[in-house]
């Protein structure tokens, strides 16, 4: 954005220099290539600006898709985490405790 920025500035003052000169001269022509190179450059570092942002959604797109993979790869337990599981006890052990009382 900043050469973007940069780019329209030097057409501006590319345009705003070769008014004051005649026409014909070489100071004309001069400023002329400096409006051709400066509307190159916007459009250079506006295709670069614009196919950054492609990229960037690109691969967010596929950081989501991936996700979204890895998501349906894990294994799903029927048993609800919050349940607490108590073991249940031995047949053997309930005898040995009736014993005791």
């Amino acid at each position: 954005m900043v050469c973007i920025f940069i780019s329209g500035l030097g057409l501006f003052n590319s345009t705003q220099l070769e008014v004051r000169y005649e026409s014909g001269t070489n100071n004309e022509l001069l400023f002329q290539n400096g409006q051709i190179i400066s509307t190159a450059f916007i459009g250079l570092f506006l295709a670069a600006f614009l196919i950054e942002i492609m990229m960037m959604r690109r691969n967010r797109s596929s950081s989501n898709h991936e996700s979204k993979i890895t998501e349906q790869d894990k294994p799903t337990n029927p048993k609800n985490d919050d349940e607490i599981l108590i073991p249940e006890e031995d047949e053997s052990e309930k005898d040995t405790e009736e014993d005791v009382i």
